[in-house]
């Protein structure tokens, strides 16, 4: 059965001064449901459209935004004050969306009724669908300070006057970084094959929002309102959405009475709330590894060394210290990484301290990162960690390598800007299927930040290395410390990794 159509935003609903955060933050605390309704309000239409060209299918368009939403109100805590209602969403409904697309192609029948305008889509409709889908996972991968500038006043149409409001910034400096999104996007839609011209056209508010059902506004506010108040979801959000969360906090309501149902066994919907509890048990039950080099602890058995360690490294209480000399030093990067392969999903993190990482001149300097090698056809490599550039300062850097030995060439490389240049910086990553999100922090208790989510592979990491590195200008002086670390994966498999 079709809804009616929610009305547009009223001109009050438009100019509330109260930014994103502040609105998510009065729902959270308080139960404020109208703080609520306001994002939605603000930013349903786009969020929408997002959903529907990801998935190409109208009930899972509809579940990925609900599911999407869920997420937000879960993790409120973790968004940091004057990041982007509307970037943080978009990013999270391309990833949902992808999954649920997923899932659709492994199904022996398709709902081929539930296709959006699966019967009349031509060839040139296609075309811009994948188009505009191309222009969706961009838009993901921009840094967060970017990505909410670019939706809110190129997709949403918002004044900028509006955009400064919701995030928290002055006109002149949204301004900027509106400038800065769109090179940063024209460049990286001109290297996929999406001309200026293409990007003209699409580049247009109203195409790519959608109208959102006074029904799917309801039922996501009333999910919202149910998790904010440690409310059973049982009744309240269907178990597709929250299978899509791959959350087991909010699976959790659903134990007593998929319990009950087992038992009964009397409907395919009770199966699939059973599978989806033993899932949530399977992915409690993985195995996990935690390591700590302080106290001058080694695990030989599932760490080894890399690089010139045994002349630039030192094992002391408060942890792995390396040091390297600003002439004549190691050619590859010092450090450790586990002898184990990791098998299928992972999370890993890691805590580093940079003691004294001098800022160069001109160039690229030292700092540390996290590095991920997949034994697939086109031997990706992942790289996440923060290094101080001559020019930019403090940055969290980050890349994807392909190709064999002397033929490897870098495919992508970015940098998004840090906080201090020393002291203590976490990092975090996920990788689910595969996607790699990577997360920062500084500071021991700072919450992690997203920094970027990058598409590479599925395949097994023969290598997880944990080291210096110079980027790429060799002979950088810098001392640093690796502390501890921990990481959970599908399996640890024994076996030795190549370099």
């Amino acid at each position: 059965m079709r809804s009616q159509t929610a009305q547009p935003q009223t001109d009050a609903e438009a100019r509330d001064p109260r930014s994103d955060g502040a609105l998510l933050t009065q729902f959270v605390r308080h139960g404020d449901q109208e703080a609520f309704s306001q994002l939605l309000a603000r930013h349903s239409p786009y969020l929408l459209g997002v959903c529907r060209r990801v998935t190409a299918h109208t009930q899972d368009a509809e579940d990925v935004f609900q599911a999407a939403f869920l997420e937000l109100v879960r993790k409120a805590a973790s968004i940091a004050r004057g990041e982007s209602v509307a970037g943080w969403l978009q990013t999270v409904a391309v990833r949902l969306g992808r999954k649920a697309r997923a899932r659709r192609a492994r199904q022996q029948q398709k709902e081929v009724s539930g296709m959006i305008d699966q019967g009349t889509v031509t060839a040139e409709d296609a075309s811009w669908r994948e188009v505009r889908q191309v222009l969706d996972e961009e838009i993901a991968r921009l840094p967060d300070v970017l990505r909410g500038p670019i939706i809110l006043c190129l997709f949403e149409g918002r004044t900028q006057e509006e955009a400064g409001e919701y995030l928290e910034v002055n006109v002149r400096t949204l301004k900027a970084r509106v400038a800065r999104g769109r090179d940063l996007l024209r460049k990286r839609l001109t290297r996929r094959g999406v001309s200026l011209a293409v990007l003209g056209a699409v580049l247009s508010g109203s195409s790519a929002q959608a109208a959102v059902s006074a029904t799917l506004q309801q039922a996501t506010v009333q999910g919202a309102t149910a998790l904010v108040n440690k409310a059973v979801l049982a009744g309240v959000v269907s178990p597709t959405v929250l299978s899509l969360t791959g959350s087991t906090s909010l699976l959790a309501g659903w134990g007593t009475i998929a319990a009950v149902i087992a038992g009964l066994a009397l409907s395919a919907g009770g199966i699939y709330v059973v599978s989806e509890r033993s899932r949530a048990h399977a992915v409690r039950q993985r195995p996990t590894v935690t390591g700590s080099f302080r106290g001058g602890t080694f695990d030989s058995e599932f760490f080894e060394w890399t690089g010139d360690a045994e002349q630039y490294a030192r094992l002391e209480e408060e942890g792995l210290r390396i040091t390297l000399p600003a002439e004549n030093g190691p050619r590859f990067p010092v450090g450790v990484k586990v002898r184990p392969v990791v098998h299928g999903d992972f999370e890993l993190e890691a805590r580093f301290e940079l003691l004294d990482v001098p800022r160069p001149a001109e160039g690229s300097g030292g700092g540390v990162t996290v590095y991920f090698f997949m034994d697939d056809e086109e031997w990706h490599g992942v790289w996440f960690g923060k290094m101080i550039d001559g020019r930019r300062g403090p940055m969290f850097v980050l890349g994807n390598r392909v190709g064999k030995r002397e033929e490897r060439i870098t495919r992508f490389a970015d940098a998004v800007e840090a906080g201090g240049e020393l002291g203590i910086v976490r990092v975090r990553v996920v990788r689910e299927g595969t996607a790699f999100r990577l997360f920062a922090a500084e500071g021991e208790t700072a919450e992690f930040r997203h920094i970027q989510t990058l598409e590479v592979s599925p395949e097994d990491l023969r290598i997880v290395r944990f080291a210096t590195d110079w980027g790429f200008t060799p002979n950088v002086a810098m001392d640093v410390r690796l502390v501890d670390f921990s990481m959970t994966a599908d399996a640890f498999v024994n076996g030795e990794a190549e370099q």
